[in-house]
C-alpha cells in the first residue's frame, strides 16, 4: 500500500492522535540542503553586501530649475488666456485674413535685433556656466 514506508499513513480514527503527532513530528523527513548550498548563499550575501549604495537624486540642485519651469509655465498659460480674451469677437474670414500677415518681416526695429541678441548671449552664457559646472567634478 504504501511505497515509502518512513511516511506514516493517517486513518480517520488517528487523526486527533497519535497519528497526526507522529507524522509532524517525524524528524526521519527533514529536508537537508546540497552540500554548498550555505556557502553559495553566504558568499552572495556578502558580494551583495559589498555592493555601493545607488547615488541619490540630486533633489535640492533639482528644484530650482523645476520651479522655474513650472513659473515659466503658468505665466505662458495666464499669456495665453489674456491674448484670447483680448481678441475681438470675428468671424473666420476676417480671422483668416489675421493669418496671412503672420510671415510679415521678423525685425521691424532695430529695438528686436537688441532683444534677440541679448536673448542669445544669456542663453549662451547659462550654457557656458553649466557645461563649467558639470566639468568641474
Amino acid at each position: 500500500m504504501n511505497p515509502n514506508p518512513t511516511n506514516p499513513q493517517l486513518t480517520d480514527a488517528g487523526l486527533a492522535g497519535k497519528d497526526l503527532d507522529r507524522a509532524l513530528l517525524a524528524d526521519h523527513d527533514a529536508i537537508l540542503p546540497s552540500s554548498g548550498f550555505a556557502d553559495s548563499v553566504m558568499a552572495a550575501i556578502t558580494r551583495e553586501a559589498a555592493v555601493p549604495a545607488p547615488i541619490a537624486f540630486p533633489w535640492k540642485r533639482a528644484l530650482p530649475g523645476l520651479a522655474a519651469v513650472a513659473a515659466v509655465g503658468a505665466i505662458l498659460l495666464v499669456a495665453l488666456v489674456v491674448l484670447i480674451r483680448s481678441l475681438p469677437a470675428a468671424n473666420t474670414i476676417s480671422f483668416s485674413v489675421e493669418l496671412q500677415a503672420i510671415p510679415a518681416p521678423i525685425f521691424r526695429h532695430a529695438s528686436d535685433v537688441l532683444w534677440l541678441s541679448f536673448c542669445l548671449a544669456v542663453s549662451a552664457a547659462s550654457l557656458v556656466f553649466c557645461r563649467r559646472l558639470v566639468s568641474a567634478r
